[in-house]
């Protein structure tokens, strides 16, 4: 298709929602890489989860277990917080080309983009390894990584 060299309205929103997106999984991932708030979380995180524990006494039955499913994917979260960082990292920076492409209307950013969303979406899976509270805890991102690149392919037309 022929493309008019005009940014289409719709395009434009996607593309500065997706630098927003882009500017937080950076600093979320100089949070996790470069500081030790993964294990402050991770504390806190204990101490809610003790209370809850208390507040359910011995009938907690699948509550309680989801509970402890789901710390003990924030430990594995917490110990693993330094590669996730360096990933969230460069797919972060790669999203941000493709975004950038994209915004000057050149195809191949939607590439680099579909390449870190998927990325960035199943680093969390390979490194913290399956499980139902790690996908759980991705069908968020995954539902809005999706529609992203969905939105993004409605709008190739406009690219070159």
């Amino acid at each position: 298709m022929e493309t008019t060299g005009q940014r289409p309205t719709f395009l434009t929103v996607l593309c500065i929602l997706s630098f927003i997106a882009g500017a937080w999984g950076i600093f979320g991932g100089i949070q996790s890489a470069f500081t030790d708030k993964p294990m402050e979380d991770l504390e806190e995180a204990r101490t809610a989860m003790e209370e809850a524990m208390e507040q359910m006494g011995d009938g907690g039955g699948m509550a309680a277990e989801m509970m402890d499913s789901a710390m003990q994917l924030a430990e594995r979260t917490a110990e693993k917080a330094k590669p996730l960082g360096y990933i969230g990292l460069a797919a972060s920076v790669l999203s941000l080309l493709g975004v950038w492409q994209m915004w000057n209307l050149r195809r191949k950013g939607f590439w680099m983009y579909v390449v870190a969303s998927i990325a960035g979406l199943m680093a969390p899976v390979l490194v913290l390894g399956g499980g139902l509270m790690t996908v759980l805890s991705l069908g968020v991102g995954g539902f809005f990584t999706v529609l992203f690149i969905v939105l993004y392919a409605v709008n190739l037309k406009h690219m070159h």
